[in-house]
């Protein structure tokens, strides 16, 4: 499997849904391999405050419908979440979801799944809160349930948090036997879970090389373990990115896809570049950053 380079885009604050679109289709106009969007309510104040937009008004849109929207007027770009978080979903509902979008995209989709982070968010919209432990376990039982439902025409199940009688699914996602599940976080329990049942794993932005070949290592070693080929397993950190100053982040770049990266992602909204920058710099980062690795 060759390098591939994808862009994470803010689906809130200063980027409208249309800037989006251009984003998505600038990426795919210069063979950016992935396009991945957040899956929030809201956002802490600070964010809005740093990167744009009203903290006294924290927007977002909705992730799932915002990819179905461009997965409809793109062609060949992968579109993904970074990351949904299972507890917030009803597991049914959110495996409806992605086949469904997987199906408008004709087989782009990647879902990237995550225990949610953000306390008051779930708060907020009367979500229960619970141990990072228990998040955890609610994600992997989640996650068993969207994969049955993918892959039987009836489900029942009788978790520890969830229940399902005689559930049909159709139809199927197009991708088989699932789309690609990408995994979020850095807790034990994630890193363990990525190499059970993950396709991909994503860890948060700039996240050090050091504790990126750590986790690493300790994701191959579990799969190893568990009978798994490691290098089937997506290793996809995201990075920022002067746009000014591309000869060090190729520098990086380089050695994160030395020790186990395959996918490398253009974090846009903490490298800060505003909606109108937002195609220039994905020209950049698709030509003279992806193309050093590509060719």
């Amino acid at each position: 499997m060759g390098h591939m380079f994808g862009i994470h885009l803010p689906s809130h604050g200063l980027y409208s849904f249309d800037s989006l679109l251009e984003a998505a289709l600038s990426a795919e106009k210069y063979d950016i391999d992935s396009f991945w969007i957040g899956d929030h309510f809201f956002l802490p104040a600070d964010l809005y405050e740093k990167f744009g937009g009203d903290p006294k008004r924290p927007d977002k849109l909705d992730a799932w419908t915002t990819l179905a929207a461009i997965a409809s007027r793109t062609k060949k770009i992968r579109l993904g979440t970074r990351v949904s978080p299972i507890p917030f979903y009803l597991p049914g509902r959110l495996a409806k979801i992605v086949a469904t979008v997987d199906i408008i995209s004709k087989g782009r989709v990647q879902l990237g799944v995550g225990a949610g982070w953000y306390e008051e968010e779930a708060v907020s919209y009367g979500i229960p809160w619970e141990s990072l432990r228990e998040r955890i376990e609610r994600t992997v039982e989640g996650l068993q349930i969207i994969k049955k439902l993918w892959t039987s025409e009836w489900t029942s199940y009788e978790g520890k948090y969830y229940r399902l009688k005689n559930a049909p699914f159709f139809p199927k996602p197009l991708q088989h036997p699932y789309p690609p599940i990408f995994f979020g976080g850095k807790s034990r329990g994630i890193l363990r879970a990525v190499a059970k049942f993950g396709n991909g794993w994503l860890p948060s932005t700039d996240t050090s090389l050091e504790e990126f070949k750590d986790a690493v290592t300790e994701i191959k070693k579990c799969a190893k373990d568990l009978g798994r080929d490691p290098s089937t397993i997506v290793m996809s950190p995201a990075l920022t990115m002067n746009p000014k100053d591309t000869r060090n982040f190729i520098e990086k770049v380089g050695k994160f896809l030395e020790n186990g990266a395959q996918q490398i992602i253009l974090d846009v909204f903490l490298s800060g570049i505003s909606p109108e920058e937002a195609p220039d710099t994905i020209m950049i980062f698709a030509e003279e950053v992806a193309s050093h690795f590509k060719s």
